[in-house]
């Protein structure tokens, strides 16, 4: 199954596609331009009455007007739906099935039981994702002993998905902090981009050592980085890097070589592990 996130709304790509395939075959150019028109206008009023973020796609990855038009009337509907709703426990949105409490199941029957409710989710257009290898027996016993208790709205639109992530409920703070560490390098290092700054403290963003060191080159270009240490507690993190990358000098063609250990400290904000210090290699000779 294919999803679509659009403007946070996640959409049954195929379910909608196929709803539109035959209405789409005999449109003209000017069935079209009234299309487009029509999604700014459907836009303009989903971002002033309920707040809806678009992002603008661009190149290949436009939207053909006429499936960007039922997207759009999708999340008009899930949010005149949503008005109305009234919240639910998960196992009862999906009718409240028989199953076997996790540790009354042997581990050669996980697979199956497991199986059996995902299957169940899905008919009832549920999904749950993890985003880091977690064990088939905590996934059945996160689903029957704390998702089934899950408040959510009872509405059911075709094609609209009610999603979770395991790491929603259950943080993998290792797997954050190492993420955000490689992101956060490779972005400060990519002066095409201010993306960086998604990654960093305000304090470190404004950082006058940081901010000299990335403006007095033009470009650099990273040969390697791993993370060879990392230490954390509940609101501080510590990284020992070995990075090896380039830098040309700005208005220069002369370039400066670091290469070897470096460090960073994060702090834990606002559910994000965010950098606050960073230290590079010294230049080799």
């Amino acid at each position: 199954m294919q999803l679509i996130s659009v403007g946070g709304y996640f959409l049954n790509y195929f379910l909608i596609k196929n709803r539109i395939m035959k209405n789409l075959s005999n449109e003209n150019s000017e069935d079209i331009e009234r299309l487009r028109i029509e999604n700014e206008l459907k836009k303009m009023k989903l971002m002033l009455e309920h707040g809806a973020v678009f992002s603008e796609p661009t190149g290949e990855n436009l939207l053909d007007p006429g499936l960007e038009n039922a997207f759009l009337n999708s999340i008009e509907e899930f949010e005149k739906n949503y008005q109305s709703a009234v919240s639910i426990a998960l196992y009862d949105f999906i009718g409240r099935p028989e199953y076997t409490f996790a540790d009354m199941i042997p581990d050669s029957q996980i697979n199956e039981h497991l199986a059996r409710i995902t299957n169940i989710l899905g008919e009832n257009e549920i999904r749950l994702d993890t985003i880091c290898q977690v064990d088939d027996r905590e996934v059945y016993r996160f689903i029957t002993e704390e998702l089934f208790l899950h408040e959510m709205e009872n509405m059911r639109i075709k094609g609209m998905m009610h999603c979770f992530t395991y790491e929603e409920f259950y943080p993998n703070h290792e797997y954050d902090i190492r993420q955000n560490c490689t992101e956060g390098i490779k972005s400060f290092l990519n002066k095409k981009s201010e993306y960086y700054t998604t990654f960093f403290t305000k304090e470190s963003e404004n950082d006058l050592w940081l901010k000299s060191f990335r403006d007095s080159f033009k470009s650099f270009s990273i040969k390697h980085f791993d993370i060879a240490n990392l230490t954390f507690d509940k609101e501080n993190a510590a990284v020992i890097f070995n990075i090896d990358f380039k830098a040309t000098i700005e208005s220069s063609v002369e370039k400066q070589h670091y290469s070897g250990k470096g460090s960073m400290e994060l702090v834990y904000r606002y559910d994000f592990w965010c950098i606050q210090k960073i230290i590079f290699p010294e230049i080799l000779n």
